[in-house]
């Protein structure tokens, strides 16, 4: 059996939606069947290195790249850079392959590239059989939650509302959807959004969001490190993003009586990072960030281990990687009911109802549910 693969993004162990490619590239590779994986040199650097550490012999790699000057133009674009480069490469990619390969010369093509919807893609041309796998980012931002966003990432917010709606009027989209014999979409919300012809064709993706336990030290970590009980500890890791609601969670920890004593470690990089950076100071916060480059991600054991309670309130409902990883160690949640994590969440975890309310009662909600948490770390009723 023939198998294509595009995948713009093919990047093994760094970030949740740039490996899903090399998720689906292992499993493909796997069955030994001979694979053409399509993608981009510019993001996938180390991609020739982990093919053959893996020993993938049955892996051919095509490289399609925008010459250089033009493609840091492209993701030069503020917001919206990278998610240019990788709509357009999916045309130049076509061209490469029609070039390159006469049509059906496939037994099966795979779009598997950044986890979204919005992008074409052309490999029913070159297959027998079309799929799609998988897709993501039909989360929708409740517009009562914006007065925790800033002035830019509210008009960010109002524009993804937006380019949801248009890029499902996008012709090419539209018939990427109809060739399609299988779409594999990660959650409920994204298939939702996507047309009525399309949702019959779609299979939520049971593993989306698997975990292997032996990317992290877990063991090591779990003999070594200790809680303090004299602390509570947050911690949240993931890019920081303002729809990823961790205003929610520093306004909150602003409310805390100063009986309190807590912590909150912040891991990852983003567009938000100033804009929290700011509020901390701004409020005398004990908010301590963490640069995710300085820790390898077997380590984050470390970090889950000796904390404890793991923050995940996001806005758009479409779950994540990080509060899988985060129970895999066992600890602690602190979510949004709107979350989408309902399949993850134990009777331990802290589940905040958002039913109709505004973003004052939801903080204030989370504010006392860590009040309690610290209460019952210490053995006692804290004031209000």
């Amino acid at each position: 059996m023939k198998t294509i693969i595009s995948a713009f993004a093919c990047l093994e162990n760094r970030g949740s939606e740039h490996e899903l490619g090399w998720k689906c590239l292992c499993e493909h590779a796997s069955f030994g069947d001979e694979v053409h994986l399509i993608t981009n040199a510019y993001v996938n650097a180390n991609i020739v290195e982990s093919i053959r550490d893996h020993s993938f012999d049955n892996v051919v790699l095509h490289f399609v790249d925008f010459p250089h000057n033009l493609y840091a133009i492209m993701t030069g674009i503020p917001g919206a850079g990278y998610q240019v480069a990788a709509y357009f490469w999916e045309f130049r990619m076509f061209f490469y392959l029609l070039r390159t390969f006469p049509r059906k010369h496939y037994d099966l093509g795979i779009k598997s590239t950044y986890g979204s919807y919005r992008w074409p893609s052309f490999l029913w041309y070159f297959a027998k059989e079309f799929h799609i796998d998988p897709v993501s980012g039909g989360g929708r931002f409740p517009l009562r939650f914006q007065s925790i966003l800033s002035f830019k990432s509210r008009c960010r917010e109002l524009w993804r509302a937006l380019y949801q709606r248009i890029s499902l009027c996008d012709p090419f989209v539209l018939l990427t959807m109809w060739k399609a014999n299988v779409i594999h979409v990660g959650n409920a919300a994204t298939r939702d959004v996507l047309p009525r012809f399309v949702r019959k064709k779609c299979q939520l993706k049971a593993d989306f969001l698997a975990i292997n336990p032996a990317d992290f030290r877990i063991e090591e970590a779990r003999h070594t490190v200790s809680v303090a009980t004299d602390c509570l500890k947050l911690f949240y890791t993931g890019k920081l993003l303002e729809w990823k609601g961790v205003m929610l969670v520093l306004r909150a920890l602003s409310e805390l009586p100063s009986e309190v004593n807590y912590s909150f470690t912040i891991m990852g990089l983003g567009p938000a990072r100033e804009y929290y950076s700011t509020y901390v100071q701004k409020h005398n916060l004990n908010v301590v960030f963490v640069e995710p480059s300085t820790v390898p991600r077997s380590d984050l054991s470390f970090y889950f281990f000796s904390h404890d309670l793991f923050v995940f309130p996001t806005l758009h409902g479409e779950a994540g990687f990080a509060p899988v990883e985060a129970k895999l160690h066992g600890m602690r949640l602190l979510t949004l009911d709107s979350s989408g994590l309902d399949s993850v969440l134990q009777s331990e975890d802290i589940c905040i109802d958002t039913c109709k309310k505004q973003t004052e009662a939801v903080v204030a909600s989370i504010s006392q549910e860590i009040k309690n948490l610290y209460g019952q770390l210490k053995g006692r009723v804290i004031p209000t």
